[in-house]
């Protein structure tokens, strides 16, 4: 059976009640993904998280290698209300080289940091396995502070695959997590595959979804199918198979077109155009540049579907706004999304890289398109359920309050 939030694991599945905390609980949050004024544009999903959490202090250790000692740095910086936020520059070789060695140094400065600091946190949570998990661990060993992992497959897949000598530290790090937090749900398969019965306690955790229902029917178009990314990075968004499986469906469907929204620099956006060119559907696509978030929120209400076949991608939150927009979907097997939607018949589930997949992906949700429509109004409050923060955000509050509890002998909020 599925689980869809940390109460799979806690002693009151149903969710029904809620942490009180005697004393506001101390967060030290190790993460390779946060918004610092030093480093350079990332995502706000862990942001988010955080500042959710408001009933919680924090100490944010924020990570970001650096190729040379010289670019390192470690900076105090403005932190929200109740959060104490370090932007830490580390020196790290590329491509996981003396990864090891690089996260006991990260391990120790952070430990000088909470000795600066004159605390004792929590609960260390590293919003990485590979990366930062390896971290908590070193911090585990020094302090005993007990710590949970989030798991991102995008990173996580590299380590695993091109980093065998770092399965044994891996399998450390997992062993003494107190929870695997599933970001990416595609990944639980190969952690249960190659750590058997490692994993204490685990569960799915998504980027939530802030996104308001929507209500308004508006016309849609089902030949008018919407990607949206950071065109930067097409190749791991699958953007190029999906210009090659729109070539191929577009032989079958007439009238089929597809709006790519999203930044790239100039000479992305050349080679890109000279794709779709050479693919002979110059017509059918149209490059509509960046947009506001709110913009592509009122954009996609419009379109017949979102179709991003992106490839080992961690999660992918347009995947869910389009959902939440009345849009089905064509998304990757074991990448973004893929996990979330189990028993629901929302969208079209492809192989990874299979562009003959993908051309009969877009094909059907031309086909059957008002179905799928049908099928997602009629499971929208389950959909929207699965990505809201309310019940995911209660339900990690009562997996501190039981840690805090334990490791204070039954008496310790």
């Amino acid at each position: 059976m599925t689980a869809y939030g940390l109460d799979a694991f806690l002693d009151e599945p149903d969710g029904s009640s809620t942490a009180k905390f005697v004393r506001r609980p101390l967060i030290l949050h190790i993460t390779g993904d946060y918004p610092d004024p030093v480093r350079d544009r990332t995502t706000l999903a862990v942001k988010n998280f955080i500042n959710l959490l408001d009933d919680c202090d924090h100490i944010i250790v924020s990570l970001k290698r650096r190729a040379h000692i010289g670019q390192c740095y470690l900076q105090r910086c403005e932190g929200e209300s109740r959060q104490t936020l370090f932007a830490l520059g580390y020196w790290s070789l590329p491509a996981g080289v003396f990864h090891r060695n690089a996260m006991n140094r990260v391990a120790i400065q952070v430990r000088s940091i909470i000795a600066d600091l004159g605390v004792r946190p929590d609960l260390i949570m590293a919003h990485k396995l590979t990366i930062e998990g390896v971290v908590a661990y070193r911090l585990w060993q020094f302090f005993g502070i007990p710590y949970v992992c989030s798991v991102r497959g995008e990173v996580e897949d590299k380590f695993f695959r091109f980093k065998p000598e770092l399965r044994s530290l891996f399998g450390k790090v997992i062993a003494q997590a107190e929870a695997l937090l599933f970001v990416s749900a595609w990944f639980r398969k190969r952690i249960e595959a190659r750590y058997p019965g490692l994993v204490r306690r685990q569960a799915l955790l998504p980027n939530f979804s802030t996104r308001p229902a929507t209500t308004v029917a508006v016309p849609r178009d089902d030949r008018a199918m919407v990607s949206v990314l950071d065109l930067n990075m097409y190749r791991r968004k699958g953007l190029h198979d999906l210009i090659a499986a729109l070539a191929e469906t577009s032989r079958k469907v007439s009238g089929i077109r597809l709006d790519i929204i999203g930044w790239s620099r100039p000479e992305i956006t050349a080679r890109l155009q000279r794709m779709v060119e050479g693919a002979g559907v110059a017509s059918s696509v149209r490059f509509l540049g960046v947009m506001t978030h709110e913009e592509v929120l009122r954009a996609m209400p419009r379109y017949g579907a979102l179709v991003l076949p992106a490839r080992k991608e961690t999660f992918g939150m347009v995947y869910v706004e389009a959902l939440l927009s009345g849009l089905p979907i064509l998304y990757t097997a074991e990448s973004g999304i893929d996990g979330y939607l189990d028993g629901l018949d929302v969208g079209v589930r492809v192989p990874m890289g299979d562009v003959r997949a993908i051309a009969e992906g877009l094909h059907a949700l031309v086909r059957d398109g008002q179905r799928y429509r049908n099928t997602l109004l009629g499971n929208y409050e389950r959909v929207r359920e699965r990505f809201a923060p309310e019940p995911h955000l209660c339900a990690f509050r009562k997996l501190l309050f039981n840690i805090m509890e334990q490791r204070n002998g039954g008496h310790g909020q």
